[in-house]
This record gives structure tokens, sequence and C-alpha cells, in this order.
């Protein structure tokens, strides 16, 4: 009858590479896993042929992630082997387990990933100070030096590619972020958001089919004289602006009517003034009057509610509107 499966074992990085031999934690100190590679060959990095003539062993300590708070450390029993092959510039080597931790690491792949996510968010100091109060003893340079040794995202290939500015300082300085939106990941970062860079990296990286953008005009020639065979579509964000304004215009437009279903059983509204505009005014002036006509609306409507007894509040709840304004 084959024995139950060892719960801790499921706990350590690389299962399948890795043989549990020991846990113990004493005095309040880290937990130590003592393991050792499960497979008793290993492959050469140089001609990649397996080997199984052991040559020596030695001792890995590598960080990994907490369990409960507590820091744990990870005692690896690694092995160097003989390469048996003639040709083989390397004599002896060094079994490498990479679903474990890369080579010259001193902690895991997990660990690892788990310090770049936290230096994504936070950056250096903040990152460091989040990770020890989470069992993760680490130092800022090391999350930044994560965040520089993070996978590299290919540019190349890239069909749709949306495109936006970023402040480098408010107000001030704005660079240009390209994301694949494929992968939803940031392909570069230009320093400006003038047209000539921008052009000269779509033409420096072809490919690309569809281009996001807002509205502005100056990514609009960028993109054409950089990708002219590329589809340009404006972003869901610009789009979701420009509706929720017209929708506020329309709304504004149309305040009359909605004023009167609200409070058709209260009271009769006082006469509105007539909504003329004149020719004459221009379309920033036509919007101004058009909210000054709202505000005196909204005015007159609690005008209509207040002598009838009714508190702010109540006067609030019936034209949907704060108390601070009614009052």
């Amino acid at each position: 009858m084959a024995s139950p499966p060892n719960p801790v074992q499921a706990l350590l990085p690389g299962t399948s590479s890795l043989k549990l031999k020991s846990v113990k934690q004493e005095d309040g100190g880290p937990v130590l896993i003592l393991a050792a590679a499960s497979s008793s060959i290993a492959y050469c990095p140089s001609c990649h042929k397996a080997s199984n003539s052991l040559h020596s062993n030695y001792l890995r300590i590598l960080r990994d992630l907490p369990w409960q708070g507590a820091t744990v450390e990870l005692h690896r029993g690694a092995r160097r082997f003989r390469c048996g092959a003639n040709d083989c510039p390397c004599v002896t080597f060094a079994e490498q387990l990479p679903p474990v931790s890369p080579r010259y690491g001193r902690q895991t792949i997990r660990l690892a990933e788990t310090i770049r996510l936290i230096g994504y968010v936070l950056g250096g100091e903040a990152g460091a100070r989040l990770s020890a109060r989470l069992g993760m003893q680490t130092s800022p340079d090391t999350v930044l030096r994560e965040l520089k040794t993070g996978p590299i995202i290919s540019a190349q290939g890239a069909r749709a590619v949306g495109i936006d500015d970023w402040a480098w300082r408010k107000g001030q300085r704005y660079g240009t972020i390209l994301v694949d939106l494929e992968t939803h990941s940031p392909i570069d970062l230009l320093p400006d958001r003038c047209a000539d860079s921008v052009s000269a990296w779509f033409q420096a990286h072809p490919g690309a089919e569809v281009v996001s953008r807002d509205r502005a005009g100056l990514y609009a020639d960028e993109v054409t004289r950089g990708a002219p065979q590329a589809v340009q579509v404006a972003d869901r964000f610009d789009l979701l602006c420009n509706l929720t304004s017209a929708v506020q215009r329309v709304l504004e437009q149309k305040r009359t009517a909605l004023a009167k279903a609200i409070v058709s059983e209260i009271a009769e509204p006082c006469p509105l003034p007539a909504e003329s505009t004149p020719a004459a005014k221009t379309k920033p002036e036509q919007v101004s009057e058009q909210r000054r006509q709202c505000r005196v609306r909204r005015y007159n409507e609690v005008v209509v509610l207040h002598p009838k007894g009714m508190s702010q509040q109540e006067i609030g709840r019936t034209l949907h509107m704060g108390r601070k304004t009614v009052r």
C-alpha cells in the first residue's frame, strides 16, 4: 500500500524537482527546510548530455516565501557531476534546477517574482518595508534590482498597440507609453510626446495593424507618418468621456421635462424661462447659458417645494440633489 503524500512536499518550490528531507524551526527563528534533488542524473550545461557520475556535494542556502509570516530558508543539497563527453570543455558541472532557482541565485524564483510584483506597485523603499513585514527580508536595492531583471518584453510583432501620454512631472514634462493591447503589457516608454519620436518608433517596429489613441491630432499625425498601414481607433477611456459629456448636455437640455416628471404630484412648477439661444453666441457661451438656465430651474423647483413644509433632506431626495445644494 502506497504511503500518503507529505503535505509539506506540496509547499516546496518545484515539487517535481525536489525531495523533502526535514523541516525544523528553533526558538522562533527561520523555518529551515532541508531538501535534495529528486533526480539521480543531471545535464551538462555545455553539451547537454546526461551524467550520473557524482563528483562532490555542497550546500546551497536559498530564501523562500514565508510560512505564516515566518522567514523560510531552503537548504538544498547540491551536487557536482563529471561530464563524460570527450569533446566537452566542462570537466565537472553543478546541477541546475531551473524551476527552483536561477544560476548563482540566493532566493527561489517564486520569491523573486513576489518581490518584483511588490516593487512594481510600491517601488524600492516602500516595497522593502512591506516585504519585511510579510516575512521576506530584503533591501530597497534588491527590490529595484529585481525590477530591472524582470522578463524582457519584445516590441516586435505587436499587432494592436495602444499609445498615450504620461507625466514625468504633471503640467511640465510628459512622455509617451506604448502598450501591447493583446498581452496587456507595456512595450516601451518614450522620453517625450513629440511627433518625431513616436513616428520613428513605429518605423523601427513595423507590424502594427491597429493603433488605439486619444482623439488629439498630435498622435494621429505621428501614427500616420510612422505606420500608415495601421487602422487608428479611439481608446475606450476617451470614448466614455465623450459619451459622458454628450449625455450630460442632453440631460441639461431636457431638465425641464425631468423636473416636471418628478414634482408633478407635489406642486405645479413655476413658469420657466424659455430656452432661446441667440444665433450670434459662440458654442461656449451657449453651454454657459444652458447651465445658467439649469441653475435657475433648480432654484425655482426648490422655492416651490420649500413653502410646502418639506425639509431640506426631503427636497433633496425629491429633486435628487444634495442637502447642501438645497440649502
